[in-house]
């Protein structure tokens, strides 16, 4: 139900979780697409509430770690019930508010739909990979969602150099980098990097640079506004 995450992982969280799974955006360097050839209907859109209604037993997780909500898919994608999202809040971020919930999508706009003032414990982001797909994420993000949590986008894979509005980007708490990581794909492009990093740094912005891009040096920052 929960895994654990860290070093080789996806180690800007502590466990993933995917009570809502499944993904029907189709992206070609989905991780997911390895997984379905040997597990096939892996990726349908499921929800499985037995997850909700065992997580209140859960013990290992303890106050202050960090939940990635859809690990395996996207909860927040336009096939989804608004209803499975309004369950997974009521049964899992209502009730844990200790705990941070760290939300992915490709669909921010989503985002939209729901009043999310009540709950302070969640990190809401969307993925930029450069390409003309993901081009208008972070306006959707950044006008979305109030301030009551951090904002933050997932530079995953970054596939090319995005057109950055500054304007929207200094509305942002975090940034991650992070390279493609199928087999054969190109090596990470360190300028491209360096140009989100200089951003950052002169919007003071924390970033978090994944292992996977090879980079120069480590940055593992959180949110300022993180709980700890």
């Amino acid at each position: 139900m929960l895994n654990r995450q860290g070093p080789g992982k996806i180690d800007w969280t502590d466990w993933t979780w995917n009570p809502i799974s499944g993904c029907k955006h189709g992206c070609p360097y989905c991780y997911m697409l390895r997984m379905e050839k040997r597990f096939p209907g892996i990726m349908k859109p499921a929800f499985k509430p037995e997850y909700l209604d065992r997580f209140q037993q859960v013990r290992k997780v303890r106050s202050g770690d960090k939940i990635f909500v859809g690990s395996s898919g996207d909860m927040w994608g336009e096939w989804v019930p608004k209803e499975w999202i309004h369950i997974f809040f009521y049964k899992a971020v209502r009730k844990r508010p200790d705990v941070i919930f760290q939300f992915l999508t490709k669909n921010p706009e989503r985002y939209w739909e729901f009043d999310f003032r009540e709950y302070q414990n969640c990190w809401f982001g969307t993925t930029v990979d450069g390409t003309k797909r993901t081009e208008l994420n972070m306006s959707c993000l950044v006008n979305a969602i109030d301030r009551q949590g951090p904002k933050f986008i997932s530079f995953e894979p970054l596939l090319a150099m995005p057109s950055i509005d500054i304007d929207e980007f200094k509305e942002l708490d975090w940034i991650i980098i992070g390279a493609d990581s199928t087999p054969g794909a190109e090596l990470p492009h360190l300028s491209r990097a360096d140009g989100l990093i200089q951003l950052a740094r002169e919007n003071n912005i924390p970033v978090w640079v994944k292992d996977n891009y090879r980079y120069s040096y480590t940055i593992k920052e959180f949110p300022k506004c993180a709980v700890e």
